[in-house]
């Protein structure tokens, strides 16, 4: 409680020093009256950055009532911390999957020239220190949540349905878990897991109470729960640009930090967004032996990019059967690439498409499997300020639930 105190008293100081210093500043009388626009690029950063700053308050008001309403006891002690220390142990990073971890990780190695070795090794301190908690107070910390349902989805299309090595662990495991009647292609590569399937492993094994898999147990699990290690800030995947904005611009000004995150950002686009390409080529060595369609594993990889909102769903896969044999990484890139540069102007629809996969994978789940996930991610609904039950996915009247004439799961 103590310490929440303070983290609130430093945010509220501190914008109010933004708005008495930089917002002064910005709109000094004595400026150079033909720096208007850059005066005007001030006041937004101004804005920007106290908006930011009090969006974080409200997230830790709701988060402690929330670890209250859960029963969870401030003084609660624990260092079973999935974390990641800066070398200079200035910043702490608590790694949730399947919220922005991977880019988050490969920004925190270029700004601190920490490579995954470096990272691992001062997670091993926070890990191993006996004074963890110390630690954590002379750092700012912090995590990254998302909403729940999105999150799910994110992981059986990234994970599952994307042609990827995790079939064959992953996918394999679940499918057991799962179904019956199970083919040996199913069995040997688990390749066609369903989003139900997921779903259904997911409520059953959170009801029973055994260990969950990392990218769907709830955000809140004991390796960063919020209520036990209590973070500087709460950051959301649908606002991160803003929120990496506040933290790194604030480390940068501190002088924890030597270079601005944006540059190394938009140095990372592509590595990112074409990232999961050579999971794709590193699966179909493996599938050889297999009935599985290879057809069926490129379309999969190319609609995966619609799903995502990164490729119009008006455009079709543009190698036929008889090609796929002959594909190479770099035809393959080069033919995505082109797509999403067609596609990048169409935002709008863009988006549209992310709601309409989204939507049309939730629309094949029962309601009595959807009402058993709600208590799935009700926790982390209350903690992070998210709907438990939103409309567009539970209500089956909604414009929203209307089945999409485009099969954004194609080849499954």
């Amino acid at each position: 409680m103590r310490r929440r105190k303070i983290i609130l008293l430093f945010i509220i100081i501190f914008g109010l020093q933004l708005l008495s210093g930089i917002c002064y500043l910005a709109d000094d009388h004595h400026s150079n009256p033909n720096e208007g626009s850059a005066r005007s690029n001030k006041e937004g950063k101004c804005d920007s950055s106290f908006d930011t700053m009090v969006n974080n308050t409200n997230r830790l008001d709701k988060l402690y009532r929330g670890c209250r309403t859960l029963g969870y006891s401030v003084d609660a002690n624990s260092t079973d911390i999935r974390a990641h220390m800066s070398p200079n142990l200035k910043l702490l990073y608590c790694r949730v999957n399947k919220c922005a971890s991977t880019m988050t990780l490969e920004l925190l190695k270029q700004l601190f020239n920490c490579d995954t070795e470096c990272l691992i090794k001062n997670a091993e301190r926070v890990r191993l220190e006996k004074n963890a908690r110390q630690m954590m107070d002379d750092a700012f910390s912090f995590m990254v949540v998302r909403e729940p349902y999105g999150r799910l989805f994110s992981t059986y299309c990234n994970i599952f349905y994307f042609p990827k090595e995790d079939w064959l662990y992953r996918g394999t495991k679940l499918i057991q878990l799962t179904r019956s009647n199970i083919s040996n292609n199913s069995l040997m590569y688990g390749h066609d897991l369903t989003f139900f399937e997921l779903v259904k492993y997911t409520v059953h094994t959170f009801e029973i109470g055994n260990r969950l898999d990392e990218h769907v147990r709830p955000m809140h699990h004991k390796s960063c729960n919020p209520c036990v290690f209590k973070f500087d800030y709460i950051a959301h995947l649908e606002t991160l640009k803003k929120d990496y904005d506040f933290m790194f611009n604030k480390l940068h000004e501190e002088k924890s930090l030597g270079m601005y995150w944006e540059d190394i950002v938009i140095s990372l686009k592509n590595w990112t967004t074409l990232g999961p390409v050579k999971h794709l080529f590193r699966i179909i060595p493996l599938l050889k032996g297999s009935s599985i369609s290879l057809y069926d594993v490129y379309l999969r990889a190319w609609c995966y990019y619609q799903i995502t909102g990164h490729v119009l769903n008006a455009i079709n896969f543009p190698f036929n059967e008889s090609d796929v044999t002959d594909i190479k990484k770099e035809d393959f890139i080069r033919e995505l690439t082109k797509a999403m540069k067609i596609s990048a102007i169409y935002k709008d629809k863009l988006k549209s498409q992310k709601v309409e996969a989204m939507t049309q994978a939730y629309s094949t789940i029962s309601d009595e499997y959807m009402e058993r996930l709600s208590n799935v991610v009700l926790g982390d609904c209350l903690l992070f300020g998210y709907e438990n039950k939103p409309a567009h996915l539970f209500d089956k009247t909604s414009c929203l639930q209307k089945k999409s004439e485009f099969d954004y799961f194609k080849g499954l």
